[in-house]
């Protein structure tokens, strides 16, 4: 990989949402925003976009049209994807679940087809699974996926009640009644699994976790549980309709509704053939400075996607960095900056001239 990066903007979108821009040429392993994720074990997340076309109420990274606070956007071109995967799963070994997922919907990545048959051809892959509202598909669409060798969705719908779950999108437009229908045609059709898997959100959605999970016990899940559901969770610059539930308050909630309904609704992590796996090296510790080069805005303000000056043209050494940053930088500039972060190897840094900053409760992780 050459030192020359490239984010190549593709198209204005909606107001809020600022713009997009096609990356190619950047390491994929380092950043949120797009790539490879690896929090040490068999599942590596696969972020092809981060557009979404929905505004929900409850997201973690504040995405959608109707964001304020959102700049950029990023969709990573396919070779760079497929290239960094199919090294990244040498390294993890057999047993892979690469996972489709994102800061926005992959739903909408326009080369999604052609991404999962490319993970399937890759030696160490055993699944692949995508998250995803499903309400941008069509019939047509999850056929192709599972001929490309899809093997799982998890389906997010977070209200059975059509009103409320279009107030829960924030989306006028979204009907919750096609997504039913897709998501049980793709059971009955496909070899594709689906597991629905809705957010928790107290006091909003408290009388739609029971229905949600006993439709999925009655049409979804031949072969992984049909049900997952998670808590919400305040993040930073995620929205905040509510205050959220403590974890204690939610498992024992969730426990309880067990017992009025005869659903299982709480899974170990080996339901979905998780396993511990080492994870890709960190090449710059915390507290390292970095010699690093700018290449276009993050996508919150404040934050700036970079790239280290040398580059080992591996994706297991190579890694993008989120600047974060009081001042403004240009494209193209070189700053030395000082790692404060690299938990799961996603790096963020400060400049080492600027004053410290916090990065406390960076969204991103648990995004549904």
């Amino acid at each position: 990989m050459a030192n020359k990066t490239l984010a190549r903007k593709v198209f204005s979108v909606q107001r809020g949402t600022g713009v997009v821009f096609r990356v190619s040429g950047i390491p994929m392993v380092g950043t949120l925003y797009f790539g490879l994720v690896d929090r040490g074990t068999n599942v590596v997340e696969v972020r092809p976009t981060s557009v979404c076309a929905l505004s929900c109420i409850f997201c973690s990274v504040n995405a959608g049209p109707k964001s304020r606070i959102r700049r950029n956007e990023f969709v990573v071109e396919l070779d760079d994807l497929l290239d960094a995967a199919r090294e990244v799963a040498h390294f993890k070994g057999r047993g892979v679940e690469f996972h489709i997922d994102g800061m926005g919907d992959p739903g909408n990545y326009d080369r999604l087809v052609d991404l999962v048959a490319g993970l399937r051809e890759i030696p160490e892959t055993r699944t692949i699974s995508m998250q995803t509202r499903l309400f941008m598909m069509s019939e047509d669409k999850v056929r192709q996926l599972a001929e490309a060798g899809l093997d799982r969705i998890n389906l997010s719908v977070d209200a059975l009640d059509v009103g409320l779950a279009a107030d829960l999108a924030d989306t006028e437009w979204y009907d919750v009644r096609r997504v039913i229908e897709l998501a049980e045609y793709t059971v009955r059709n496909t070899s594709i699994d689906v597991i629905v898997s809705p957010v928790w959100v107290p006091g909003i959605n408290d009388g739609e976790i029971a229905r949600i999970a006993a439709w999925a016990h009655a049409a979804l899940g031949k072969k992984w549980p049909p049900v997952l559901v998670q808590k919400y969770v305040a993040h930073r610059r995620g929205r905040k309709p509510v205050r959220e539930m403590g974890w204690r308050t939610f498992w024992e909630a969730l426990r309880r509704l067990e017992r009025e309904t005869g659903l299982r609704l709480v899974f170990e992590g080996n339901a979905f053939g998780i396993e511990r796996r080492a994870p890709l090296p960190k090449p710059y510790a915390v507290g390292e400075k970095v010699r690093l080069r700018v290449v276009t805005r993050g996508i919150f303000a404040g934050e700036y996607l970079a790239v280290p000056l040398r580059l080992r043209g591996s994706t297991i050494h190579d890694r993008s960095v989120t600047i974060v940053s009081h001042a403004e930088l240009p494209e193209d500039a070189v700053v030395t900056a000082r790692v404060v972060e690299n938990k799961d190897n996603i790096y963020l840094a400060s400049p080492s001239a600027g004053p410290p900053l916090s990065v406390r409760g960076v969204p991103g992780r648990n995004r549904r």
